[in-house]
């Protein structure tokens, strides 16, 4: 330590001036996880490092005292590292740190995390217990998962996990990778949550050592990997991770030769009756009989280091015996998940613990449940005393505790969420969680894009009518249950988008939205010339040098044509319009598929689209008078976005009234705001699509290509020329149409209108 000490504390000082150049105790990223090919943060500030960042500190703070100096600046560095991060990545309704938040432009917080992000800040000890139990809840519900079905075997529930939904692919930033999920594998043990952490841990021995290519081995990238099914047989970047998660987790041997502390917290699954390991460092042995566990523990790590061994309690405390003498335990109060029960013992080579339990099982959590905003949520405990009532998301309102529950009313948005309660069961007590979904009180099951089902999620029973563009339908419907199918007929339908009214028995109503550009509903379109508001030509977009704002930071960012990640700098695409040119031709004017039309120039020297963006090049915002009435907007649109970028609001199309009131289009990636230069692809697991795939243009060859068929031959591609895509929004036809906005909001995109189309009254 003598030696690396001033090493460790240059290369502290060293990380701080690079990567916290703004000085707010946050960190950008680089190249500093497995997942770094295309990972550019372009200075923001980043959960992963920051947790890393965290950790060190900590940890210099320890070798401080050893080399005989202040410990008081690391630990303070600690300190407030850890507050930014719960002041402005932690999210509470959505139960977990953000990827980071950008340090130009708008300053958005990307709240897309990746896996990355989750199993980095749970290993660097930066969430607190409550934190981390969300943070592995959101893993289960924000990430893909990808069932495996191995041949011989039971349906386990076994899955993998890709490391995030970000779209459109490139390389390293959605995989299905061994040690991603590996790792988050030990996150779930160290949430203390063993039994999710071993099925995934066993899931992952199968699809690799079992299922994949090359018996006994432990794969880099899985073979449900979409993108490159099993790959790089070779690479070792598992075994560490894998070695960490079975010692670590599985069997809970964590040494700490620094605090002189042996901490062992068995992971076992409940249902084993035996487990070994033997390490040259140490040797672990468990056995159960009855309602008495014995556990052997041989040492040969150098040092002295006193024993502190966890174990979850599978009842009341009878006897603790260590080495045959009867040893006082304690309980720890603030265990979350289940109670957990700790002895300490001073250091010897040999442990015998034996533990005796008597009476019922500690309780286990409830299933989890359905509920809609405002109804009754009702727990009771039976055998356990209700202590406190913790809700970090702030889902509920009106608690009400007695001494064996609780009751309140649900108030919080569609989502998952979980609020904890402190249980005591005769000398035990702990945290447990209570995990519920919050949905809509109308749900919509697709079954094609104009046949679906309806979940009816209220307390009422009976028929219902369904109502859209003057057509009308009765539908039985139960309470709890989905209904039977309903097909609406296409000629029912709008291209695009359509308003969907349900009308209860009982008066109430419910709005929603179903989208199908197969509608074949009859449209007479007025287009808007947009020529006096063109900025340029579409073909310009990677022509460009997108050179400020930058930020003045060491980092990795996007390349200066616009497009390409930092390891492909020189990375282009040509866009070519000549199809949609030769299309407008004299008229100045495309008609596509169900009437839906647009004015474009046919002559090459004109510039034929708006361009908005957050770089200088060109404005932020864009407005356009529009004048009368209209029942909806058709949109032809063009430009960038880059998987940086995902599950984001890239910009915004925003319709004003003369009343004052609006109505708007987000552009979110990849719902509905597609990239000029391919399509997205999909597989219906670690890529997915929330709504059905707009129609598109090829520019180059002036093909007009439906949703169907740009799965079907497009999935993925890349189009030659680059395509621009059809978009719509419902407009409220009472209202007197004021203007356009046009908004970029994310940063690294450009955002294009080539076209607008109205369906007035």
């Amino acid at each position: 330590i003598r030696i690396t000490w001033p090493v460790i504390k240059r290369h502290l000082d060293w990380e701080t001036r690079n990567f916290d150049a703004d000085k707010n105790h946050l960190f950008d990223a680089y190249a500093a996880i497995w997942a770094s090919d295309a990972l550019q943060y372009s200075g923001g500030d980043v959960t992963h490092t920051s947790a890393y960042n965290y950790f060190h500190f900590k940890k210099a703070a320890t070798l401080a005292v050893l080399m005989k100096e202040d410990p008081a600046p690391y630990l303070l560095k600690a300190k407030k590292i850890k507050e930014a991060m719960d002041s402005v990545l932690w999210l509470r309704e959505k139960g977990t740190y953000a990827e980071f938040r950008d340090l130009l432009g708008n300053k958005l917080v990307h709240d897309a995390a990746a896996l990355w992000t989750i199993y980095h800040s749970v290993d660097s000890e930066v969430p607190d217990k409550f934190q981390a139990y969300q943070m592995m809840r959101y893993v289960d519900n924000q990430l893909p998962h990808i069932p495996l079905c191995p041949k011989g075997l039971e349906d386990g529930g076994f899955y993998t996990i890709s490391t995030t939904s970000w779209m459109p692919y490139v390389w390293s930033l959605n995989n299905v990778v061994l040690a991603e999920s590996i790792h988050t594998a030990l996150a779930n043990w160290q949430a203390n949550r063993p039994d999710e952490a071993f099925k995934l841990f066993k899931s992952e021995v199968l699809q690799s050592m079992y299922m994949g290519g090359s018996p006994g081995n432990f794969v880099l990238i899985s073979a449900t990997d979409a993108a490159r099914g099993e790959s790089y047989r070779d690479f070792a970047d598992p075994v560490g991770i894998f070695s960490r998660t079975l010692v670590e987790g599985l069997f809970g041997i964590v040494p700490d030769a620094l605090g002189k502390k042996l901490l062992v917290r068995p992971g076992l699954p409940a249902v084993w009756s035996y487990a070994s390991i033997s390490t040259p460092d140490i040797s672990f042995d468990f056995k159960r009989t009855g309602r008495t566990d014995v556990y052997l523990l041989g040492t040969k790590l150098s040092g002295t280091m006193n024993l502190t061994f966890q174990v979850m309690a599978r009842g009341q405390v009878e006897i603790v015996l260590v080495n045959g003498k009867k040893i006082s335990w304690k309980n720890i109060d603030d265990a979350v998940g289940s109670p957990i029960v700790e002895i300490t013992v001073p250091a010897t080579q040999k442990y015998e613990v034996r533990i005796v339990w008597k009476g019922p099982q500690p309780l286990l959590p409830s299933a989890e449940t359905a509920y809609t905003k405002g109804q009754a949520l009702n727990k009771s405990f039976s055998n356990a005393s209700l202590l406190k009532v913790f809700d970090p998301q702030t889902a509920l309102k009106v608690l009400r505790t007695t001494p064996n529950g609780f009751s309140a009313t649900v108030n919080a948005a569609a989502g998952k969420y979980s609020v904890f309660v402190q249980l005591k069961q005769g000398s035990l007590i702990w945290w447990m969680p209570i995990c519920f979904s919050v949905v809509p009180a109308v749900e919509w099951m697709a079954e094609n894009s104009n046949e679906f089902r309806i979940q009816n999620n209220t307390a009422v029973n009976g028929p219902v009518m369904v109502h859209v563009n003057g057509y009308s339908a009765s539908l039985q419907t139960a309470s709890g249950k989905s209904s039977e199918p309903i097909t609406i007929p296409l000629n029912a339908l709008l291209p695009g988008t359509n308003k969907i009214s349900i009308a209860y028995p009982d008066g109430n109503k419910f709005n929603t939205q179903l989208i199908n550009w197969q509608g074949e509903k009859s449209v007479r379109l007025e287009t808007i010339d947009l020529g006096v508001f063109f900025n340029d030509k579409v073909t310009q977009i990677f022509k460009n040098k997108y050179l400020s704002p930058r930020p003045i930071a060491t980092t990795l960012q996007l390349p200066w044509q616009g497009i390409g990640d930092w390891p492909h700098p020189h990375e282009n695409f040509e866009v070519n319009d000549s199809g949609l040119r030769k299309l407008a031709g004299d008229k100045n004017e495309i008609v596509l598929p169900k009437g839906i039309r647009f004015s474009t120039p046919g002559e090459n020297n004109k510039n034929n689209i708006l361009f908005t963006s957050q770089w200088d090049n060109y404005p932020k915002t864009a407005t356009i008078p529009l004048s009368g009435r209209a029942t909806h907007a058709y949109f032809l649109m063009a430009g960038s976005t880059n998987t940086m970028q995902s599950q984001l609001t890239n910009g915004v199309i925003i319709l004003q009234y003369f009343d004052g009131t609006a109505d708007s289009l987000v552009l979110r990636t990849p719902e509905s705001w597609w990239p000029i230069d391919q399509d997205y692809y999909t597989d219906g697991f670690a890529f997915s699509l929330q709504q059905p795939r707009p129609m598109r243009l090829h520019l180059k060859s002036g093909k007009i290509v439906s949703g169907e068929e740009s799965k079907a031959k497009y999935n993925g591609k890349k189009i030659d020329g680059g395509a621009a895509t059809v978009l719509d929004l419902l407009l409220d036809s009472a209202k007197e149409l004021k203007s356009l906005t046009l908004k970029t909001i994310a940063n690294d995109v450009v955002i294009g209108l080539m076209g607008i189309s109205l369906l007035r009254n």
